[in-house]
């Protein structure tokens, strides 16, 4: 008797129970494999407190957990700015009447100008008489694109930790768009740009300390970070540097939580580390120790049309909607601020930008940028105020 296409199916599904042999996935119901799930770690709202306090390395302005992005023009000062910090940190030495919570390692990844930045350390031992800081130099290029760049640093802090006998709590980047170009992408590009971010948002999840990334501006200085601006949005503090004379100025241009202004001005002084082999001088620019008060280099004031109508919208969001400042920002009395958010809807109004055009968040942002560093206005959260008012009622807080 023939059988049916039935029975032989049946019997071959009996054959395979009973040799426990897997039924092919065309007749079962896929199995799926148990999946282990590991939950993100929680901080709950009664622990948040014993979190307020920021964890500085250099009271106010670098803390541990956090990453800084130090901004300028080639040769405006950016990387003696940080080997400055650099030795301030590891030697345990209070950074330009900052102080300094202790001292920490140093690793200074130099992805351009090595030499230069070890030649800047050895101008610092022999000219400040400094012997045995931790402070290691990393010159090879790391692609800060590919993920396993969280494996190699750590590996190597861990390395100059070993050696120094003392944590790494602070390393450099010099320079970000370096780091970016090693893994064939464009610092224009926000895609390329938050693919190294977010691998230095995983270093910090493994390690505790602080990260400064050393970038430069475009043509235009007062739209602040070459490229995209995911660089300076993931920041938690942003400075930039001013001044093309003997004076240099370091200013907040933003703090997630500090103040936006002044942080320092500077003075580069050539220090002599010896004689070559045809008996010329071999010198190396670091920071003069002495620390400016008065002397501030300023940036150039001239406006724009955009930059001078953003002013009388300033002025007239001010006459609107002005309030007294809150008493911590230490104004002098009689200094009215509004909200970010009422300043822009005057901007807008007076098609100073425009809403509907490209990320008018950006433009606002370059705006408001612009106008701070030539102290023209002081913003601190999200409240501004005329600093012309300021100056002529004796002070400034910007």
């Amino acid at each position: 008797m023939m059988r049916s296409t039935s029975d032989i199916f049946d019997e071959m599904m009996a054959e395979r129970r009973a040799n426990s042999q897997p039924i092919p996935s065309m007749w079962a119901d896929p199995i799926k494999p148990p999946q282990s799930t590991q939950a993100l770690q929680l901080t709950f709202f009664d622990d948040c407190a014993a979190l307020a306090s920021k964890r500085w390395l250099i009271k106010g302005v670098i803390a541990r957990g956090e990453t800084s992005s130090w901004i300028g023009p080639p040769g405006r000062g950016k990387s003696a700015l940080q080997s400055d910090i650099c030795v301030h940190l590891a030697a345990g030495l209070d950074w330009r009447r900052h102080k300094t919570k202790g001292k920490c390692g140093v690793v200074y990844f130099a992805f351009e100008r090595g030499d230069l930045v070890k030649r800047r350390n050895a101008a610092y031992a022999k000219c400040r008489n400094l012997k045995g800081l931790p402070i290691a130099v990393a010159s090879q290029i790391i692609n800060l694109m590919d993920p396993s760049c969280v494996d190699v640093i750590l590996a190597t802090i861990k390395d100059a930790g070993k050696e120094f006998g003392v944590a790494v709590g602070y390393i450099v980047i010099d320079t970000f768009a370096k780091g970016i170009a090693a893994g064939g992408g464009d610092e224009d590009k926000a895609r390329d740009q938050n693919k190294c971010l977010t691998n230095l948002r995983r270093l910090h999840e493994r390690a505790d300390l602080h990260i400064a990334i050393v970038g430069h501006t475009g043509k235009d200085e007062t739209k602040g970070s070459r490229g995209s601006n995911a660089h300076p949005a993931d920041a938690d503090l942003q400075v930039q540097i001013f001044g093309d004379h003997r004076v240099k100025s370091a200013r907040v241009i933003k703090g997630n939580d500090q103040p936006e202004g002044e942080l320092t001005a500077f003075r580069l002084e050539p220090a002599e580390l010896g004689k070559d082999e045809d008996g010329d001088p071999i010198t190396v620019a670091i920071l003069a120790e002495e620390v400016f008060d008065d002397q501030v280099s300023k940036p150039e004031r001239k406006l724009s049309d955009k930059q001078r109508n953003a002013l009388e919208a300033l002025a007239e969001a001010t006459l609107s909607h002005g309030r007294d400042a809150p008493a911590d920002y230490q104004l002098p009395h009689g200094i009215k601020t509004v909200t970010a958010e009422e300043w822009k809807t005057e901007l807008y109004r007076r098609n100073v930008l425009d809403p509907s055009g490209k990320n008018p968040r950006a433009r606002f942002n370059e705006l408001c940028n612009a106008l701070a560093a030539k102290k023209l206005i002081g913003v601190c959260d999200d409240v501004v105020w005329s600093a012309k008012a300021t100056t002529e009622r004796g002070g400034i807080r910007a």
